[in-house]
């Protein structure tokens, strides 16, 4: 028989977990959150016979515990219930925070309950799509051994992929999840902000860019890095950066900054790669150095 599970926070993957361990076979014991008619709701949705919008008493009766609160609440909130004897000896107390380790809960085990955390290596816009997302997906998993037992299971059963890191590798983790995510967000921003300067149309921009982004990524995940870097600097065009650098600099000093400071970066990708040679790399680098600026009091 699969544990039975209780959800406090009823966000976007609060909600998504809900659902989807429901329908993987896991009993909901409990939903709690601030809100009370969302946690009427998810409870609803997921059959949960108790639900709150105070934890306290959700995490009781329950053999895993998911505190799927917002990053900065998650310590606060697992001393309180723990205070209040709000989980029960033996259980998995887990959080979903990428950045955090399960230190954090270290006040469940006054309550004699195991601690762990495990994240979802996923981008979620809504709870819907995070429900259709999380098959596949991988989950990083670190805490107390028994406890890992438990949730390695768990991913199984939501059709994820274990991926066990150590507690204070999770920053360095989290941040090359905001690099590969939120940072390309923004770098596609910059080529959009580039194109509509080039008098490219808004709605057509993307369209025009989304199949070479695709066939990027098909080019990395079948060459690897650095084999799949091409383009100028690749093949140690020195005019063509040049000309970019006057174009954009022209446009905007913040742009040209941000393409002089991955040019930099790719520089030596593309010496790694092999394609680059000596003097056109020293010709690059010199065009894409960044002066400083002295203040004087």
């Amino acid at each position: 028989m699969k544990p039975s599970v209780a959800i406090i926070g009823c966000g976007t993957v609060g909600t998504a977990l809900a659902k989807r361990l429901s329908k993987s076979g896991y009993t909901i014991t409990g939903v709690s959150t601030r809100n009370l008619d969302t946690a009427a709701t998810v409870a609803a949705t997921v059959g949960a016979k108790q639900f709150s919008d105070s934890p306290f008493t959700i995490g009781k009766n329950a053999q895993i515990v998911f505190l799927t609160t917002p990053d900065d609440v998650i310590q606060s909130i697992c001393a309180d219930i723990a205070r209040h004897g709000g989980f029960d000896k033996g259980s998995v107390v887990v959080h979903c925070s990428g950045a955090l380790g399960s230190q954090i809960l270290s006040a469940a085990r006054d309550c004699q309950a195991m601690v762990a955390s495990v994240h979802p290596l996923q981008s979620f816009a809504s709870a819907t799509q995070a429900e259709q997302m999380l098959p596949g997906s991988y989950w990083a998993v670190e805490g107390d051994k028994p406890a890992l037992v438990t949730l390695r299971q768990l991913v199984e059963d939501l059709g994820g992929i274990c991926l066990e890191i150590g507690s204070g590798q999770k920053t360095l983790y989290h941040a090359a999840a905001v690099v590969a995510s939120n940072y390309l967000v923004a770098l596609l921003d910059v080529a959009l902000a580039l194109n509509r300067q080039a008098g490219i149309a808004p709605e057509i921009s993307f369209k025009a860019l989304l199949p070479l982004i695709e066939g990027t990524l098909k080019n990395i995940g079948a060459k690897g890095i650095p084999e799949a870097l091409t383009g100028p600097i690749a093949r140690g065009d020195v005019k063509t950066v040049n000309s970019h650098l006057t174009a954009i600099g022209a446009y905007s000093s913040e742009l040209a900054l941000i393409y002089k400071t991955l040019g930099r970066y790719t520089v030596d990708l593309a010496k790694a790669k092999g394609s680059l040679a000596d003097k056109a790399a020293q010709e690059i680098v010199s065009l894409l150095r960044v002066e400083r600026r002295i203040d004087v009091e």
